[in-house]
């Protein structure tokens, strides 16, 4: 896209996160008829959910017929063959926004062959009845309002603050030079409010692990934007990559819309520092998952050893009685 093209996106994005956050707000701490994608009363959905991703991709297909749409709640096929996809969370935090708790968000993020280019967060504010719209397109810094946000550090602070999964201390391996040094880390139950306060300096690093690409696009490019850095782990080599784009194929081909909508990762994002710091020492457990498998192989060589023996039994038995 041309720098004006860019710019005029970005006006759209925050528009529509603006008015998409004021729906939201208005089914908040109300009844809501809600559903359940998952067993067990896991993964709720409510009727604010659908209303706010209805009004969001009408408006994009009315605006930009050429362009896709990715949403969290709607599973449909593509609309245009442009290499440009809105992806949307229409709700990020539906658990917190059933029981009252005013920490939730609605992102929306514009990808050009994967890349994020546009992209804005609303959050609820104590300070705002309308909320808070943080917002960034490439080369264009991260604002919210008028304000650009920044997140570079000339000096380490006496303590970090940061967010992990809640299951975190299961998920990761922590290197000897992380000891008591991960900060004060929370767990808040939405990603899209925790990059919200990343991309503001509020929190000085946080880490996902699984989420898909609607629950990270919007907040990479603020982090991004506002000179932060954003690293994804590479199970291969067992590495931090600095983040360029979703989806990417093996050759560097641009994602399709299917791989766009099944991309999971893990991905790091903060201020520098902390980062660079916090992901020297950190890497991802895969043992468990090679542990189960080793356990499965040897108990399937178990079985065939077994048959195999009594199959070499039976038959000297027959032998002998021949």
């Amino acid at each position: 896209m041309s720098p004006d093209e860019l710019q005029e996106i970005e006006a759209t994005v925050v528009e529509l996160a603006q008015r998409a956050g004021e729906l939201l707000l208005g089914y908040f701490d109300r009844p809501l008829q809600v559903d359940y994608k998952s067993a067990n009363s896991r993964n709720p959905v409510t009727e604010a959910d659908h209303a706010v991703d209805e009004f969001l991709r009408t408006e994009i297909t009315q605006r930009y017929p050429e362009h896709s749409v990715i949403t969290e709640e709607f599973a449909g096929e593509p609309t245009g063959d442009s290499p440009i996809v809105w992806v949307i969370d229409p709700l990020d935090g539906t658990s917190n926004f059933l029981n009252g708790l005013p920490i939730f968000g609605v992102l929306i993020a514009v990808l050009e062959a994967g890349k994020p280019v546009a992209s804005a967060i609303f959050i609820p504010s104590i300070k705002s009845p309308q909320g808070r719209v943080i917002h960034a397109r490439a080369g264009g810094g991260a604002f919210e309002g008028e304000e650009r946000l920044s997140v570079v550090q000339e000096t380490e602070p006496p303590r970090r603050m940061a967010t992990f999964p809640s299951y975190f201390l299961r998920m990761f391996n922590f290197g000897p030079r992380l000891r008591r040094r991960l900060g004060d880390v929370r767990s808040i139950g939405s990603a899209g409010y925790e990059l919200a306060m990343a991309a503001t300096g509020v929190f000085d690093y946080v880490v996902f692990n699984g989420p898909w690409v609607w629950d990270l696009a919007a907040g990479a490019l603020l982090v991004q934007e506002a000179g932060g850095r954003v690293v994804v782990y590479n199970r291969r080599s067992q590495h931090w990559d600095t983040f360029e784009r979703f989806g990417m194929g093996p050759k560097g081909e641009s994602p399709t819309y299917a791989s766009l909508r099944r991309w999971q990762g893990t991905m790091m994002l903060g201020n520098q520092q902390a980062v660079d710091f916090i992901s020297s020492g950190l890497g991802l457990k895969l043992y468990r998952l090679n542990r189960v498998r080793r356990r499965v192989l040897q108990r399937v060589a178990q079985l065939v050893g077994r048959s195999h023996a009594r199959g070499q039994s039976q038959g000297q038995g027959r032998s002998r009685r021949e």
